[in-house]
């Protein structure tokens, strides 16, 4: 694996499995160097996703201070019942934590069977209940769409342009229905964020990201510039092919 640190954070280029590993032993690191007591783990939605879900579950390689003691979240979720396929939440759980026998009450779906905005609010309440009003997730992992979203922060999104401070929000993305998401105020508040990206169709976005020309309403995932420090972006060959490392 080559890792390098540049203006978006740590870039470590590698093989998938490899890039699996890597991500574990990110999210046990920080555990490890700040005593979490109970790590807060945000997964996101997406097929990388899934290919590591499916990878931790087959080399249980979850360690085992998360299954006795982490919680688990997304990043972000559409508003659809945990049951179906398209629910990021419920895809974490099917492939993953049911595996590893997570008690429910561990586990931290977004409450999707009501209006967007009132899930957000709630959610965001029970956050500060259990969490305070600060720090948001220890472990956060986002993928990156083609268009450079991340989260359920899309080019232009009003959460971009008019950004609230909670560390959750509702937003309608056009096209695509209202979403639920972690929002800039949140991933500042993180204690890491994890970005994988996996094969070629992963390159332009990335190249134009790691362009230099800073247009977060553009690309959101330039964001991340601002946290650069705490965020650790995982990409296999092909999606680091046009990096200029």
């Amino acid at each position: 694996m080559k890792t390098e640190k540049t203006a978006y954070g740590t870039v470590t280029i590698g093989a998938r499995d490899e890039l699996f590993a890597r991500a574990v032993a990110l999210a046990e690191e920080h555990r490890n160097a700040n005593g979490i007591i109970q790590p807060s783990w945000a997964m996101a939605g997406g097929s990388t996703p899934k290919a590591f879900f499916e990878y931790c579950r087959e080399n249980g390689a979850i360690p085992d201070y998360f299954v006795e003691h982490g919680t688990w979240y997304t990043s972000d979720e559409r508003m659809v019942p945990v049951s179906s396929d398209e629910s990021n939440f419920g895809n974490l759980d099917r492939l993953l934590l049911k595996s590893l026998d997570i008690p429910e009450e561990r586990k931290y779906p977004w409450p999707t069977d009501m209006a967007p905005h009132e899930s957000a609010r709630i959610f965001n309440e029970l956050w500060v209940q259990q969490r305070g009003g600060f720090a948001c997730f220890d472990i956060c992992f986002l993928g990156m769409g083609d268009d450079c979203h991340m989260a359920s922060l899309f080019p232009h999104s009003l959460l971009l342009t008019n950004p609230v401070e909670t560390h959750f929000a509702s937003v309608d993305v056009p096209g695509k229905g209202a979403r639920l998401t972690i929002t800039p105020y949140g991933l500042d508040r993180c204690g890491i964020i994890v970005v994988m990206a996996i094969g070629e169709g992963k390159a332009l976005p990335l190249a134009s990201v790691f362009s230099g020309i800073s247009q977060p309403a553009e690309r959101p995932a330039q964001l991340l510039s601002r946290y650069r420090d705490k965020v650790y972006w995982l990409l296999d060959d092909k999606a680091g092919a046009r990096l200029s490392l």
